[in-house]
């Protein structure tokens, strides 16, 4: 009787565990304490000062994180930043910066495209305990489907987290063939570039990029947010030599229909090998580009990180001093090594 009671027990807390992960019961502070801690604050700088900021999401154990090219490409220039910074979210955000910051690493550039506004970094050494965003399949998400937001916005706090529905799916977006994206109302600001917009499950439906706040009669625009689907960069992966696979949850509760999900196991495969200079080029040529089509009466949309952007400027100039603080520390040691 008593292994009856245990068995009827532990069945009883598997079907709650399912109901939590599949159910509509998921809610936003569930995603955010479960997917928070795979979203990084990306600072990329350049010597004599000056940068830009962004989000970015972890998407596989090895160190490889995507986010938009227009985060670490210096357009001025017409070349990446050279030094790339991710910082890793603290057990509690404090709103204290250098509390929030103290954990980083370098990261460099393997690829990016800057008509897709797409970009795949590395981290050098990923600390453990980090999870991993997994994409969506953008064929599951339908339009109404509740999603949430995580990032860096401007005047706002790091690590934070907005909510909203999927307003629109638009195709060749901004006159480029093949650069499909959601529109959301999930409010999304400057410092949210290339940070997740994530579905109930967790998982990745599109990469945050463009906001339209003002149209052409100069008329203010509210909640037309716009994400890179998933898809989109998962095509692009793959053009680049990289792999990888969507996540396998179902969306809806076990018996719903649901569209067909991939076999793919989830996570970068790495296919080959090129040179690096090859990679980072900034005459790339992105998968599916075409010239962009004759503009039409549309509302303008706005790259969501500038160059240098808004007050975002205090933060990289932050990162900057205690860059040159650290070095001067290492090179401080070196020379008490050298008089012994």
């Amino acid at each position: 009787m008593r292994g009856l009671i245990y068995i009827v027990l532990i069945i009883s807390l598997s079907l709650l565990s399912v109901v939590r992960v599949f159910g509509a019961d998921f809610t936003p502070r569930d995603i955010y304490q479960r997917s928070s801690p795979g979203v990084l604050l990306i600072v990329a700088t350049k010597d004599g000062g000056g940068g830009s900021a962004g989000t970015g999401s972890i998407i596989n154990k090895d160190g490889f994180v995507i986010t938009n090219a227009h985060v670490i490409f210096d357009k001025s220039a017409n070349k990446i930043f050279p030094k790339i910074t991710v910082f890793f979210k603290p057990d509690r955000v404090t709103g204290d910066t250098k509390n929030d910051l103290s954990k980083r690493s370098p990261a460099k550039v393997i690829t990016y495209s800057t008509q897709l506004d797409l970009a795949l970094l590395k981290i050098e050494d990923l600390p453990k305990g980090f999870p991993i965003i997994e994409l969506a399949n953008p064929d599951e998400i339908s339009i109404g489907e509740q999603v949430v937001a995580i990032g860096h916005p401007e005047q706002g706090g790091l690590w934070t987290l907005t909510t909203g529905v999927i307003s629109a799916n638009i195709s060749d977006f901004q006159g480029i063939a093949g650069k499909d994206v959601f529109q959301t109302e999930t409010s999304v600001n400057r410092g949210n570039s290339g940070g997740p917009l994530l579905d109930k499950r967790g998982y990745m439906v599109g990469i945050n990029s463009n906001i339209a706040r003002m149209s052409e009669g100069g008329l203010a625009i509210t909640g037309i947010n716009f994400a890179i689907k998933s898809s989109v960069a998962k095509r692009w992966l793959a053009n680049e030599g990289y792999q990888i696979g969507y996540g396998s949850l179902p969306l809806g509760l076990p018996g719903e229909e649901k569209t067909k999900i991939q076999k793919e196991e989830p996570g970068i495969t790495e296919k080959k090998k090129e040179p690096e200079e090859k990679k980072a080029k900034p005459q790339e040529k992105a998968l599916g580009s075409t010239e962009p089509k004759s503009k039409t009466e549309k509302p303008k949309e706005e790259i969501l990180t500038e160059k240098r952007p808004y007050d975002m400027d205090r933060l990289i100039k932050t990162v900057e001093e205690e860059m040159e603080e650290l070095m001067e520390e290492m090179r401080g040691k070196i020379r008490e090594k050298r008089t012994r």
